[in-house]
């Protein structure tokens, strides 16, 4: 008996989507997924890749080496092992591809003055020069939205946006440029960031619960009485709809649930019944939490969502760019941005590599939730490509020319691994983007920013 794709479990208002099952049909497959993990302020390059053949520069080659990096020898170069800041994806070895040559030219200044910061995060998924003015915003359409749209028709959420830190919609963060530019990387319009949730709690009932927004103590303290757990509400069903299923579709239901329990049960430790007699004045912050709590309890939220098919894109920001987060919890008390900013100082590097391995430990666990969730012809990873980085490549110097950009593409997804692979010197970031663009099913040829083409080579 095949049933609606859209099916869903409902009981007491609350609806909660259903991973994809042999029963909706064969003519579903698992469609492909799209995800962009940024981190800010560049990164250690020295750990993040591996030396590199150089071909033989002419002077004037040398004055752009100056500028923009060697001219390295173009296509596949593969490694024993992979640089030391992205060994944490040593188990995916063969589906992890190193990018050199990226560049987010408007990143740059080109004639604006300073403000790097501002427009690494800005350009990144958009490939455009943002508009430096006061009380104004103006920048274009990431491509995030862009994959969103073109399935806007099967998902709830067109493109889901999560961070770690709260973005500003006002005021000026970085010589002159609009906050805004520093706090978001998806872009609905030229004049509106997509709005970034940070609160694991918010997001979590967004996509599953509908959302408490709005409610008073009261009123959150009675749904939770009659919703002591999501799936408590939609037991009888899923008890009924077994019965139509065959063993495997039984299977994943089963583990579907288990990771929703799983989840609850962490957040509910944060929101218990017992909330309702405590005053919300002396609650704890949500920023309380250690980078890597945050951050995987964030990714577990990412995969949930794509596991329900809620929808099939996601940007997850680490950080804004110029944080000046402090990571007490690896041993580093000064600010994110002032250490990038080392001038050589041995003991800040030291403190920036550790950095950038809590960040890919983040994303190696993002990778791994990825991989432990099953969908029709394999795993939830097997038809998702996440691309990790950051619009800055190294913080001291503010370059935005071979930015750090690594792509992690599922065995559906058309993507090589186990290599670097080197594309021409200045080769924009969004040339990468419509690579993706066009494995998320949207029209050929498709460009956007400051793109000159399609990247090839990826498969």
């Amino acid at each position: 008996m095949q049933m609606p794709r859209r099916t869903v479990l409902r009981a007491a208002g609350v609806a909660m989507a259903l991973p994809m099952l042999e029963a909706m049909g064969p003519e579903t497959r698992s469609p492909r997924r799209l995800v962009y993990v940024y981190v800010p302020n560049g990164v250690k390059l020295d750990e993040w890749r591996e030396e590199l053949p150089v071909l033989p520069q002419s002077k004037e080659e040398e004055k752009k080496h100056r500028r923009h990096g060697p001219r390295l020898a173009l296509g596949d170069h593969r490694g024993e092992e992979l640089p030391e800041l992205l060994r944490p994806l040593a188990p995916i070895k063969g589906q992890t591809l190193l990018l050199r040559g990226l560049t987010a030219d408007k990143g740059r200044a080109n004639g604006d003055g300073p403000g790097d910061h501002a427009r690494a995060a800005a350009a990144f998924l958009t490939g455009v020069q943002p508009l430096k003015t006061e009380g104004r915003v103006r920048l274009g359409v990431s491509v995030d939205q862009v994959a969103g749209r073109a399935a806007a028709g099967a998902t709830r959420i067109r493109a889901l946006t999560l961070g770690l830190e709260r973005g500003l919609q006002s005021g000026q963060c970085d010589s002159g440029y609009a906050c805004a530019y520093s706090g978001h990387i998806s872009w609905e319009s030229a004049e509106v960031p997509a709005a970034k949730e940070v609160r694991p709690q918010a997001a979590f009932d967004r996509l599953f619960r509908g959302g408490d927004a709005g409610l008073s103590a009261a009123e959150r303290n009675d749904r939770r009485l009659r919703r002591r757990s999501l799936l408590d509400f939609v037991r009888s069903d899923a008890k009924a709809l077994r019965k139509r299923l065959g063993a495997a579709d039984r299977n994943r239901i089963d583990e579907y649930e288990t990771g929703l329990r799983e989840l609850e049960r962490q957040l509910r430790f944060e929101d218990s019944a017992h909330v309702a007699s405590v005053p919300d004045e002396a609650r704890p912050e949500e920023e309380k939490r250690t980078f890597a709590e945050a951050s995987n309890l964030m990714g577990e939220i990412l995969s949930l969502a794509l596991e329900a098919d809620v929808t099939r894109v996601g940007t997850l920001m680490y950080g804004n760019e110029g944080s000046g987060r402090r990571y007490r919890e690896i041993g580093v008390s000064d600010g994110h941005h002032g250490l990038s900013h080392h001038a050589g100082d041995e003991e800040k590097l030291v403190a920036i590599g550790k950095i950038n391995r809590l960040h890919m430990a983040s994303f190696a666990a993002l990778v791994r939730c990825l991989a432990s969730k099953k969908s029709l012809d394999g795993s939830l990873l097997d038809d998702t490509m996440l691309v990790y980085g950051s619009g800055i490549a190294e913080g001291n110097r503010h370059d935005h020319h071979d930015l750090p950009i690594v792509l992690v593409g599922g065995r559906n997804t058309d993507i090589r691994g186990d290599r670097t692979l080197v594309v021409a010197r200045e080769t924009p970031l969004n040339n990468l983007h419509a690579a993706l663009l066009e494995r998320m099913g949207v029209t050929k040829g498709h460009v956007m920013g400051d793109a000159t083409g399609v990247l090839t080579g990826l498969a």
